[in-house]
């Protein structure tokens, strides 16, 4: 197996359990005390699972990118991946504590 067909299941495999607890956030199946917490509970609860998804649907697709890019590629294609994860992560991480807190 072609390592980069590795790296790209693992990234996959490593986004697998922030989809699930987004998913049970979104559909009320969880209710963390950081959400039940919140002055507005519903909000914080949808904000929380917009980021965990987003985030994690962001990995699923960089896995998917790394599998099937040839390798000379796939430096820059992690490198800009990582970057625009991070970029979203914290612009999605601002606004789900401006909902924890409003």
């Amino acid at each position: 197996m072609d390592e980069m067909v590795l790296a790209g299941i693992l990234v996959i495999a490593s986004a697998l359990p922030g989809l699930a607890i987004g998913l049970m956030l979104l559909t009320g199946k969880w209710d963390p005390v950081s959400v039940r917490a919140a002055k507005d509970p519903a909000r914080a609860r949808v904000a929380t699972a917009r980021l965990l998804l987003a985030v994690d649907a962001l990995l699923v697709l960089l896995g998917i990118a790394l599998m099937v890019t040839p390798r000379e590629h796939a430096l820059l294609l992690t490198v800009v991946g990582v970057g625009l994860i991070t970029l979203v992560t914290t612009v999605l991480a601002a606004l789900a504590v401006k909902a924890n807190k409003a």
